[in-house]
């Protein structure tokens, strides 16, 4: 029998019962053709325009992840980040949120609300922004410490409203990751359960290339 449903990667997540040994970036059946979102660092929303105001995203916002294409950007090196300002950071993360709400989910990719690069957002409801950001992390450890045991569970993802689009992966319960913070801060945080399928999700939404050009730091 399943174990409890939980939410994220803008997707739901269910985990299943059954372990396998595999890498922190799990296999996804996509296309050989990545899918470019740098047109732009942010893309424009029209619910964000002075004369719509709308505080709700608009139907066609939130774009979310369906595992036909990975992300392709070419601000995955680590200068562009650096050089990018809080308050993108900002209007991503409150992007995020409303399509957090609107579709009942509790993590979300950068590229899903329109933001160039690589990011998670995790839902925390103890947090003042409701949102725990994490920019470009680079995967550490699989587990909180030597001693711990790496569990890795079945994980069936589907994007919302698409029960027939579901695909079932392996991730890891429990992930170490060093990332930037919405303050531009360099952390490291143990994640687990919804938080850790999340950063392993957004390492597996974007291209292999952007993650060489982010880990080689």
């Amino acid at each position: 029998m399943p174990n409890a449903m939980t939410t994220g990667g803008g997707v739901v997540l269910t985990t299943l019962l059954g372990s396998s040994m595999f890498g922190p970036t799990p296999p996804m059946p996509m296309s050989d053709e990545p899918l470019r979102i740098d047109d732009a660092l942010l893309s424009m929303w029209v619910s964000e325009d002075i004369t719509t105001n709308s505080d709700e995203p608009l139907d066609g916002e939130c774009t979310f992840f369906n595992f036909s294409r990975a992300y392709a950007s070419s601000y995955c090196d680590p200068f562009s980040i650096s050089r990018m300002q809080t308050s993108t950071i900002r209007v991503a993360a409150d992007r995020a949120l409303r399509c957090a709400a609107k579709h009942d989910v509790e993590c979300v990719l950068s590229a899903e609300v329109g933001f160039a690069v690589p990011a998670a957002f995790v839902a925390d409801h103890g947090s003042e922004s409701g949102m725990t950001v994490v920019v470009a992390p680079r995967v550490i450890a699989t587990a909180s410490s030597e001693a711990d045991q790496v569990v890795e569970e079945y994980v069936r993802v589907s994007p919302p409203g698409g029960v027939f689009e579901s695909h079932t992966v392996l991730f890891n319960n429990t992930l170490t990751a060093e990332y930037m913070t919405a303050n531009k801060r360099v952390e490291t945080r143990t994640f687990v359960g919804p938080g850790a399928f999340c950063v392993q999700l957004l390492r597996a939404a974007f291209t292999r290339e952007c993650w060489e050009q982010l880990d080689r730091v």
